[in-house]
């Protein structure tokens, strides 16, 4: 066992406070935390462009448009998906938007607080790993519900259940491995990047059981046949359902075509330099953390050594299509928290009483969590954690609303499409991200968008929003056509938000 159970009663006797934390007011707390620490962006229209976008298709598909055909991306289904649910359930777009963020990080810490008790640690330490996580959201843009918070829960279900049998004396069980291949297929349904994580767990069990004769060459081809099928489903199953309407080839392109030239579009990326200096910031603690293992025992080093691949393939999946965005960072956290909660508890054993390990082991936690969350936390406090400042997409939404009437289009050019779901409009276009139609990301798509664009002009939109900021996104034919346009349009309204003026014109 990785570490003794801490502050258990003997066998048999009245269970201790320590007991009680251990089985409900940890669990508690990693439930309750993410809410918490979450709530300062309850009122943020936008954290991360990306989730608008997700928040649009969500509504359209409640009304009946599927993505792709309604409101294009270049994404799986599964964020909508899981957005169309919420915003089912929940009254207002954008409480919905949050309130997925909270429990889709909340499931995630209790998850890595099971696996790391399926790994052999103490609760102490699974407690601290799901702290660190839900923590640690709070930056590297993981405050958007963005797809890397969303997919989170899948990978880390799916990584338990697999590392679990790779634990397991016997061999490994073909229904326990169709379902960990089936929550990474959930997690492949948000997110096509996850696959090579999928693949490192899933070489960690074949490569234990065939080192320890708990499976042949034959069994394990098998049981890769049966985890291969239990990671597809769901994308299958998405892909027929687009066939049955005959539009495969619009799911073909957005899930696959698309993926074969992003990586080659210039679209003002961080870079290597600027993106690793940022997100090392504040990864380095916890990375420090997980250095402690060496002090571990051997029996413990090795069990924590069988993160390491899933952690190495989730800094491959954030590198390798160098935009070094510090969202794709985000997917490092799962195993690299579940790592440095393992050194934590076990510099505690080495350097702390018998008594006081798992309270070392939580206030270390906290104190490295501490520094994220201060990090955001702080600059808030002068403005109530940002709940009394304005708010520019709400404020350009309330705008539209007035001003556009039924049978007329608002037209967001080059800022954020979430105002098309805060003013209750449909986009004029499928494209309702700037960036598709207008922008640098316009020939991913694979349509002629100079005549989408012209055909939006023409309706004309009452309404059209231009963020000058903003311009250098834009491809130079597409800006000089929406500058034109503005001939007939009056300047009505110039809202800050940050980066200059969004400014609102009106058909004369």
């Amino acid at each position: 066992m990785f570490v003794t159970r801490m502050a258990t009663g003997a066998r048999g006797s009245r269970p201790r406070i320590g007991s009680r934390w251990r089985w409900v007011l940890a669990p508690l707390l990693l439930l309750l935390l993410p809410v918490l620490l979450r709530a300062i962006a309850l009122r943020a229209s936008v954290v991360d462009p990306d989730e608008g976008l997700y928040l649009v298709q969500a509504i359209a598909w409640l009304k009946g448009g599927w993505p792709y055909l309604a409101v294009w991306d270049m994404h799986p289904v599964g964020a909508p998906a899981l957005l169309t649910a919420a915003v089912a359930l929940v009254p207002g777009p954008l409480l919905a938007l949050r309130l997925a963020g909270m429990v889709a990080v909340a499931a995630t810490a209790l998850l890595l607080m099971r696996l790391l008790l399926r790994l052999g640690a103490s609760r102490a330490a699974g407690f601290a790993a799901g702290l660190l996580y839900a923590c640690h959201t709070l930056v590297l843009g993981g405050l958007a519900t963005n797809t890397e918070i969303l997919f989170a829960p899948f990978m880390v279900a799916g990584a338990t259940l697999i590392l679990a049998e790779t634990l397991s004396p016997r061999a490994p069980r073909p229904g326990r491995v169709f379902l960990g291949g089936l929550c990474f297929g959930g997690a492949l349904w948000v997110k096509q990047v996850v696959g090579l994580e999928a693949s490192a767990l899933w070489l960690t069990l074949a490569g234990v059981a065939l080192a320890e004769g708990r499976a042949g060459i034959r069994q394990v081809l098998w049981l890769a046949l049966v985890f291969a099928l239990g990671c597809a489903l769901p994308t299958a199953l998405t892909a027929a359902a687009y066939a049955a309407m005959g539009a495969f080839g619009e799911w073909w392109n957005s899930n696959v075509t698309v993926l074969l030239t992003y990586a080659a579009v210039e679209d003002g990326s961080p870079g290597l330099r600027r993106g690793l200096a940022a997100v090392l910031g504040f990864l380095l603690w916890l990375l420090a953390a997980a250095a402690l293992l060496a002090l571990a025992p051997r029996p413990a080093l090795r069990r924590a050594a069988l993160l390491l691949p899933w952690l190495g393939a989730a800094a491959v999946q954030a590198i390798a299509p160098g935009k070094y965005f510090d969202h794709y960072f985000l997917m490092l956290l799962p195993p690299l928290c579940a790592l440095a909660a393992l050194g934590l508890e076990a510099a505690a054993l080495r350097a702390a009483r018998r008594g006081t390990r798992a309270a070392a082991v939580v206030a270390l936690a906290a104190a490295i969590a501490a520094l994220p969350v201060a990090t955001v936390l702080l600059p808030r406090l002068g403005h109530g954690f940002g709940w009394r400042i304005p708010d520019p997409p709400a404020q350009v939404a309330a705008i539209a609303r007035a001003e556009v009437s039924a049978g007329e289009a608002l037209y967001v050019a080059n800022w954020h499409p979430v105002v098309y779901a805060l003013a209750g409009l449909d986009p004029p276009t499928r494209f309702a991200f700037p960036t598709h139609l207008a922008g640098l990301h316009a020939p991913l798509t694979g349509f002629d968008q100079d005549a989408e664009l012209a055909r939006v002009l023409a309706l004309p939109p009452r309404i059209i929003v231009i963020a000058p900021s903003r311009w250098w996104l834009v491809r130079p034919e597409a800006r000089a056509t929406i500058e034109a346009a503005l001939v007939g349009y009056d300047w009505i309204a110039a809202i800050p938000d940050g980066e200059g003026l969004v400014e609102v014109w009106r058909r004369r």
